[in-house]
C-alpha cells in the first residue's frame, strides 16, 4: 500500500434535541480596556436580593448559572474592591447578559490564593481532578496518581476501569517512555506543578488510537506576573532511605510564560521474592525448586522540566515544551537461593545466584506547537512537532554456584551480557478547527510518526550443554515503523445534550532485520477506530453514553529477539511475533446532583499483549515472555460518591465489581487455557481542611482488592491503609508533610499460576510501607498584586 496515505472518509451523524428544563445565565467580566477578568466573584441573587448562588469567573472572564426556574434575578461581581451589579433579569429563557465592567481603580497591596479541597469535576468522555492550591501539592505526580479517582496502581502498573493498558500525557503530549522509566519520572516530579489530572475515559479521535485509555497531567501556568519560585525536599524511610530535591521557577510576562522544573532524586529500592515451582514429570509432580531472592535496586535521576508559552501576535502563538531525564551508573543486585527438593521434602541441590546489573539510561522529550488563529469565531490552524530520544545501557553479570547436590540443567559459570537499545521518535502533526454553527465544531487533522529502533545485545560465559537455553552469542536488531493518520471529530451542544463523534484512521508499516536472520520481519495494516461521547443532563440527573476502539501496538523493548539469563533456571526472551492488540470499549455513565455515580462497563480485547511465566518440565527452566491473550472480557459496574460531606471534609467512595475473563494458549501443549473471576475493589478517598486558618491538611486512603487475575496467574486479595498530613506557615509560604503509606503492611501480592502442568507459587514483599517526610519554601513575587490575571481571547468574545 502507498505510504503517502491520506485518510478521507468519515460519517457525520446530526442530532437536534429541544426538550429542557434548565435555564442558563451567562456573562462576561471586563475591565475598562474591554480584556476579560479572571477570578472575579460573582453571584447569583433573587429579584428581591436574596442570596442564590455563587461562582468565579474562568480564565475567560466568563461565568455560568444553572437555574430552574423563570423568575427575576440579577448578577453582582466584585473583584479587588469594585462591586458591579447587573440589572433586574426577567428570565423566560437562556440569556447572555451584557458584559459587566470592573473598574481598575483600586489595587489590593497583596491577595493571597489559599488553600481548597480537591474537586472531581464529570465531563461527557472525562473526568476531571483538580488539585492546585490543595493537600496532595507536597506530594510528588506518582503519589498523586496513585490517589487520583478512577486510577489505580498495582504492582507499579496503572490501571483505569481495571484494564492496564494506559498511556501518560503531560500537557496534552504523550510521555514516549517505558513504564519503568515513567514511574520515575512522575516519582522525581513535584506534583505542586500541577494544575489537575484528566482521565480520559473515551479519548477522542485527535489523540493517537495508541494504547488504552488516557491520564493528562496539566501542568499549572504562573497567575502572578513577574518572577517566583519554590523548592522542596522529599525524604522518603522504606527498608532503605530515599531522597529527591528539587527547585521550579516560574515567569510571566506580558506575552511570555515560563517555567522550568529541575530534581535530582536518589532511589534505594528493596524486594523480596519467593518462588515456588512444582515440576511435573510423565503427569507427575517430581521435584519443588524454592527460590529466595532479594533484590536491591540505587540509583540516581535528574529531570528537568521546561514550558515556555510566547504569544507573537493576537493570532499567533508558539510553545516550547522539554521533558528530559538522566539516570547514570544504576545499579540492581539480585541475590537467589534455591532448594531443589523431592517431592516428599528431600534436599537433593542447592544453588546460589549474583545477578550485578549496571545500566544507564537517558530520555528527552521535545515538542514545538504553533496555534494560528483563523478568526474571532474560534477558528484556528495549529501544528505539532514531535522528537524523542532514548538511550538504555545495561551490562549484568550473572554468578551461577553449586553449594550441594547436582542437577542436569544447571551449571556452575559467570555469564557476561551487555546490551543496550536505542530509540529514535519524530512525529508531526496538523490540526484545523472550525465552528460549523454556535452548537457544532468541527475538527480534522493529519499526523505522521516515524520510529527507529536499534537494539544490540552480546553474550558469554553460558554453558552450551544446558537444554532448553539458545542464547544469542551477538546480535544486532533493527525495528522500523511508519505510522500515517488522519481523524475527523464533530463537537456539539444543544441545550441539555452534548455529542462527540469521531473516525480516526491509522495505517501502519513495520520492518523488523535481525543482522543474523536472512528473514524480513514485515508487517502493514490500516484500521479505523471510531468514537462516541454523548451527554445528557436534567435538573440533577445526568447520563453519559460512551464507545471507542484502540489499538496497542508491540512495545520496542519486548520483540527484540534476543534470550538472556535472569537467574540459574529462569531466562528472558524477546517476541518479535507479537501482534498488535484491538480494544472495544462502551460505557454508560448515570450520575446524579453532581455526587453520585453509577458506571456500567464492557470491554472486549484480542490479541492483549501480557507478560507471563510458563515452566519447561523437561529442563526446569522457566520462561518470562510477552504473548499475545487470544481474548480478553471485562464487564462490571462502579458505584462512587464525591462530596463534600462538611465544610472540611471531602469524600471519594468507590465500589467496583467486574468479571475479568482471559484465554490464552498454554505453549507447552497448545491448549487454549481461560482464566477467569469475579472482583471486587473498595476505595475511599478522605480529604480534611483543619485549624480555624485552614493550614492543616489530612488524608486518609484505603483501598482493598479482591482476588483477580493478570493473563495466567490469579492474586491474592491485599489492601493498604495511608495517612498523610500537611502544614502550612509563613502565611502559606512554606510547607512540611508527613506521612504512612500502607501502615499495617498489607500490600504484598501473592500470585498462582495453577493449570494443566504449570504449577508456581510467587510471593511478592515490596518496601509499601514508607514514611514520607517533606518540605516546601516558596520566594519570589507569589501574591496576585494587581489585575494582571487577563487573557484576551478571541474565543472569550464568541461565549
Amino acid at each position: 500500500m502507498n505510504r503517502n496515505f491520506i485518510t478521507a472518509f468519515f460519517i457525520c451523524l446530526f442530532i437536534s434535541i429541544t426538550y429542557s428544563q434548565e435555564y442558563k445565565i451567562k456573562g462576561l467580566v471586563i475591565d475598562n480596556d474591554q480584556k476579560p477578568i479572571a477570578l472575579v466573584n460573582v453571584l447569583l441573587l433573587s429579584g428581591g436580593g436574596d442570596f442564590i448562588k455563587g461562582t468565579t469567573t474562568d480564565e475567560e472572564g466568563i461565568y455560568e448559572f444553572v437555574v430552574f426556574k423563570k423568575e427575576k434575578y440579577k448578577i453582582v461581581a466584585s473583584y479587588i474592591g469594585n462591586t458591579v451589579e447587573s440589572e433586574i433579569i426577567q428570565l423566560s429563557t437562556d440569556i447572555e447578559i451584557n458584559p459587566l465592567i470592573i473598574q481598575n481603580a483600586q489595587e489590593l497591596d497583596e491577595v493571597v490564593v489559599t488553600q481548597k479541597k480537591p474537586v472531581l469535576k464529570q465531563l461527557a468522555d472525562r473526568h476531571i481532578f483538580n488539585i492546585e492550591n490543595t493537600s496532595l501539592s507536597d506530594s510528588d505526580i506518582w503519589d498523586v496518581l496513585k490517589r487520583t479517582p478512577g486510577v489505580m496502581v498495582m504492582n507499579n502498573r496503572l490501571y483505569i476501569n481495571g484494564s492496564p493498558n494506559v498511556n501518560v500525557m503531560i500537557n496534552g503530549k504523550l510521555v514516549n517512555l517505558p513504564e519503568e522509566d515513567i514511574i520515575n519520572l512522575l516519582t522525581g516530579s513535584s506534583a505542586s506543578n500541577v494544575q489537575s489530572i484528566e482521565v480520559i475515559t473515551s479519548p477522542p479521535a485527535k489523540y493517537s488510537a495508541e494504547g488504552g485509555l488516557l491520564i493528562d497531567i496539566k501542568m499549572k501556568k504562573n497567575l502572578v506576573a513577574g518572577y517566583n519560585g519554590a523548592v522542596f525536599n522529599r525524604y522518603t524511610q522504606g527498608v532503605l532511605p530515599k531522597h529527591t530535591i528539587g527547585t521550579d521557577h516560574f515567569f510571566k510576562g506580558k506575552k511570555i510564560d515560563f517555567s522550568a522544573n529541575y530534581s535530582f532524586s536518589h532511589n534505594r529500592n528493596w524486594s523480596r521474592f519467593t518462588d515456588i515451582t512444582s515440576f511435573f514429570e510423565n503427569g507427575q509432580k517430581s521435584e519443588v525448586w524454592t527460590s529466595e531472592q532479594k533484590l536491591i535496586n540505587k540509583e540516581k535521576s535528574h529531570n528537568i522540566n521546561l514550558f515556555l508559552d510566547l504569544q507573537l501576535n493576537d493570532k499567533n502563538t508558539i510553545s516550547l515544551s522539554s521533558t528530559s531525564s538522566l539516570l547514570p551508573n544504576g545499579t540492581g543486585n539480585n541475590f537467589a537461593s534455591t532448594d531443589i527438593n523431592t517431592i516428599n521434602g528431600d534436599l537433593t541441590a542447592q544453588l546460589n545466584g549474583h545477578n550485578e546489573l549496571k545500566n544507564d539510561n537517558y530520555n528527552s522529550s521535545n515538542y514545538l506547537d504553533w496555534v494560528h488563529k483563523l478568526n474571532d469565531k474560534g477558528a484556528e490552524l495549529s501544528t505539532n512537532v514531535h522528537y524523542t530520544y532514548y538511550d538504555s545501557k545495561r551490562k549484568q553479570v550473572l554468578n551461577n554456584n553449586i553449594v550441594q547436590g547436582f542437577t542436569d540443567n544447571t551449571s556452575e559459570n559467570t555469564l557476561r551480557v551487555w546490551s543496550d537499545q536505542i530509540i529514535n521518535l519524530f512525529s508531526a502533526q496538523t490540526d484545523l478547527t472550525l465552528p460549523l454553527s454556535k452548537q457544532s465544531i468541527m475538527e480534522t487533522g493529519l499526523r505522521v510518526a516515524t520510529i527507529n529502533s536499534q537494539a544490540s545485545i552480546t553474550q558469554s560465559g553460558f554453558n552450551d550443554s544446558v537444554d532448553g537455553f539458545n542464547p544469542t552469542d551477538s546480535g544486532l536488531f533493527k525495528y522500523d515503523e511508519q505510522i500515517y493518520a488522519g481523524y475527523l471529530t464533530l463537537n456539539s451542544n444543544w441545550e441539555d445534550w452534548k455529542l462527540n463523534l469521531g473516525l480516526r484512521s491509522e495505517y501502519t508499516d513495520t520492518k523488523g532485520d535481525l543482522n543474523i536472520s536472512t528473514a524480513l520481519n514485515t508487517n502493514s495494516y490500516l484500521d479505523f477506530f471510531p468514537n462516541m461521547a454523548l451527554s445528557y443532563t436534567s435538573n440533577k440527573n445526568a447520563y453519559y453514553l460512551k464507545y471507542f476502539r484502540r489499538i496497542t501496538r508491540p512495545r520496542y523493548s519486548t520483540i527484540n529477539p534476543f534470550q538472556f539469563y535472569l537467574s540459574a533456571n529462569s531466562i528472558y526472551e524477546g517476541n518479535p511475533n507479537l501482534k498488535p492488540a484491538y480494544s472495544d470499549d462502551i460505557q454508560f455513565d448515570y450520575v446524579y446532583d453532581r455526587d453520585y455515580k453509577v458506571v456500567l462497563f464492557a470491554t472486549k480485547k484480542s490479541n492483549e499483549q501480557v507478560q507471563q511465566i510458563t515452566q519447561d518440565n523437561a529442563t526446569n527452566i522457566l520462561s518470562t515472555q510477552v504473548i499475545n491473550l487470544e481474548t480478553n472480557y471485562f464487564y462490571g459496574v462502579d458505584v462512587s460518591v464525591s462530596k463534600e460531606l462538611t465544610d472540611y471534609w471531602y469524600l471519594y467512595f468507590l465500589v467496583s465489581h467486574y468479571r475479568d475473563k482471559d484465554s490464552f494458549t498454554d505453549l507447552s501443549t497448545n491448549t487454549i487455557q481461560e482464566n477467569s473471576i469475579w472482583t471486587t475493589l473498595i476505595r475511599a478517598n478522605n480529604y480534611f481542611t483543619l485549624l480555624k486558618d485552614k493550614s492543616l491538611y489530612a488524608d486518609i486512603t484505603f483501598i482493598y482488592f479482591s482476588p483477580y487475575i493478570y493473563g495466567n496467574a490469579t492474586f491474592d486479595s491485599n489492601s493498604k491503609l495511608g495517612v498523610s498530613l500537611r502544614k502550612t506557615f509563613w502565611n502559606k509560604d512554606a510547607s512540611i508533610s508527613l506521612g504512612v503509606e500502607d501502615i499495617f503492611n498489607t500490600g504484598n501480592t501473592i500470585s498462582t499460576r495453577d493449570y494443566l502442568e504449570q504449577s508456581t507459587i510467587v510471593n511478592t514483599r515490596s518496601e509499601n510501607r514508607l514514611l514520607v517526610f517533606g518540605f516546601r519554601y516558596k520566594f519570589g513575587n507569589t501574591k496576585i498584586r494587581d489585575n494582571s490575571k487577563r487573557k484576551s481571547t478571541d474565543e472569550g468574545k464568541r461565549l
